[in-house]
């Protein structure tokens, strides 16, 4: 009975243990593939889904803030292309998927979630990114 009493308080110690120390004004969503998102500004209307052509303002950065890519430089041509199409990495479609318009989210990409068929300079193949989402329109 000594053994049991012990195993359960042990199970549950490790428990709260566990849950304390996730942030709890933390929104932060863990999907089974890897990626971890966070919305940063709630959108409204219907939320995108598989098949939906979508437009998106992106920065790109590594974890530690180092800057990589932004559509702020690029002026007007924002990126347009249809969810579950594989046009973008597998982080960057998944992580889109459920955004209203007007939203904005943070995405934590892992690199399995970041494939390329070739890979810029600047840009490693085994690196987490970071992507801060904006969805500007779906189609």
């Amino acid at each position: 009975m000594k053994l049991l009493w012990s195993k359960t308080a042990l199970f549950i110690f490790v428990i709260f243990a566990l849950s304390a120390c996730k942030d709890p004004g933390s929104k932060e969503v863990t999907l089974t593939s890897g990626l971890r998102y966070e919305v940063l500004k709630e959108g409204s209307g219907k939320a995108a889904q598989i098949g939906d052509e979508v437009i998106i303002k992106e920065k790109l950065e590594y974890m530690d803030g180092t800057l990589l890519y932004s559509t702020e430089n690029r002026g007007v041509n924002l990126p347009k292309f249809t969810l579950g199409q594989k046009h973008v990495i597998d982080g960057v479609d998944q992580g889109v998927q459920g955004m209203r318009v007007g939203e904005v989210r943070k995405l934590v990409v892992p690199p399995e979630l970041s494939k390329r068929e070739t890979y810029p300079k600047f840009l490693s193949a085994d690196s987490t990114l970071v992507y801060t989402i904006e969805l500007i329109t779906i189609m």
